[in-house]
């Protein structure tokens, strides 16, 4: 990447930012401590460290670090508040690991097939600790074809389905599923969130799943066979989904830098992929983005030609005010509809290809889980939810934005 694009990125973030992704490396170097000293010497409003560490979901790294490096800059309840969080995500890990595998034992035991997205298998690939990496719910992935079981299993094992469509007739489920990619289930003893996928889908960017059950890798956890995706297909889709959130949670960067320092991929294959489903833009913005911001090792081919997309660029800088925004205190509602549009504009804009821009639109149309949450419709006038969509998601766009914090 072009010096001037790497720091002109980089140093429009606050000091508490970079003082965050100095910390989160697994291995410093001499000029990243050089670094971190000079950033500590100066004024490090720590509540706004604490804040962006753990929105961004980075505060066990952060532990890892300032436990290790001890800085007399570093206020000791900063250290503490890290260490209980830490600690309780290591308690939280465990368990969910292994309901985890209980979950997956059940579905192999009926014949479904089953691949592990993201979570604890990812953080053992990527930092050999899974209590490293974050997870607030599991996500497993079953093809179509054995959804009904699969759900059947999930509901058996105590979980609830945390989606109105479970009060949908069998063909309005259907209609449903058509167009969407998961179902939320809550396991209220074990305090346990599930997503239920039947296809790797962010925003209408889709991997086939023909692409994605010829690259399948298998691997033992807790005496356990898992399929994961295949190298390539599993670095897209962290991009996808990073890129798909603006990389509003620094954690997803992190494991795109860490699969890109690892290089067991093929980046002919990689790129392939991404020119076959029209996100050559995306990955771009993704490297551009991790080599700006972590200092990623890229290939000298692979930068110019991210160099010379501006359409990642774009992409960079519109997320870059997402990852960067340290104002976390309410805002008035002319910058809560601006941020709005702003969010809309960047989801539209990720989409390359025509067919793939009138699909998102169209998407806006489409009944939503709100749109069941706030009026039921028997099968027969289950057509108006298309007329009350757009309504709907202008109103559930205006009071989520106005909850929040604007990501702008």
């Amino acid at each position: 990447m072009a010096a001037g694009v790497s720091n002109g990125l980089y140093s429009s973030l606050s000091s508490e930012l970079k003082l965050v992704l100095l910390c989160s490396r697994l291995q410093t170097t001499a000029k990243e401590e050089a670094a971190i000293d000079k950033l500590l010497a100066e004024h490090i409003d720590w509540e706004l460290f604490m804040h962006l560490t753990m929105h961004h979901k980075l505060y066990p790294l952060e532990y890892r670090y300032l436990s290790t490096h001890v800085h007399p800059k570093v206020p000791k309840t900063v250290v503490s508040i890290l260490r209980q969080q830490s600690q309780q995500n290591t308690c939280k890990t465990l368990q969910m690991v292994g309901e985890l595998v209980r979950l997956i034992r059940a579905m192999a035991q009926n014949r479904i097939r089953t691949v592990v997205m993201k979570g604890f298998p990812l953080a053992y690939q990527l930092y050999g600790d899974m209590t490293l990496r974050p997870s607030k719910d599991l996500d497993i992935l079953v093809w179509p074809e054995d959804m009904d079981k699969a759900r059947k299993i999930v509901e058996d094992n105590g979980y609830f389905p945390g989606h109105p469509i479970a009060n949908l007739s069998p063909a309005q489920q259907q209609k449903w599923m058509e167009t969407n990619q998961h179902l939320e289930y809550w396991n209220p003893d074990r305090a346990v969130c599930l997503e239920l996928h039947w296809r790797l889908d962010c925003h209408g960017l889709d991997i086939p799943l023909l692409t994605v059950e010829n690259s399948l890798v298998q691997i033992q956890l807790a005496n356990q066979s898992i399929n994961i995706l295949g190298k390539e297909e599993l670095l897209l889709y962290l991009v996808l989904h990073g890129a798909n959130h603006a990389w509003s949670r620094l954690k997803w960067l992190c494991d795109v830098d860490i699969v890109l320092r690892q290089g067991a991929f093929s980046w002919e294959a990689l790129y392939q992929l991404a020119h076959s489903l029209g996100v050559n833009a995306i990955l771009n913005q993704s490297i551009i983005l991790s080599h700006a911001l972590l200092d990623t090792p890229i290939p000298v081919n692979i930068v110019e030609m991210a160099k010379n997309d501006t359409k990642a660029h774009e992409l960079a800088a519109m997320a870059l005010r997402c990852i960067s925004d340290n104002d976390y205190k309410p805002k008035k509602p002319y910058v809560v509809a601006y941020s709005i549009y702003q969010w809309e504009k960047y989801l539209f804009l990720l989409q390359a290809r025509w067919r793939d821009r009138i699909s998102f639109v169209f998407r806006c149309f489409l009944p939503s889980k709100e749109d069941f949450r706030m009026i039921s419709l028997p099968e027969k006038l289950y057509f108006l939810y298309y007329v009350l969509s757009p309504f709907i998601w202008v109103c559930c766009r205006v009071r989520n934005a106005a909850r929040k914090r604007s990501l702008w």
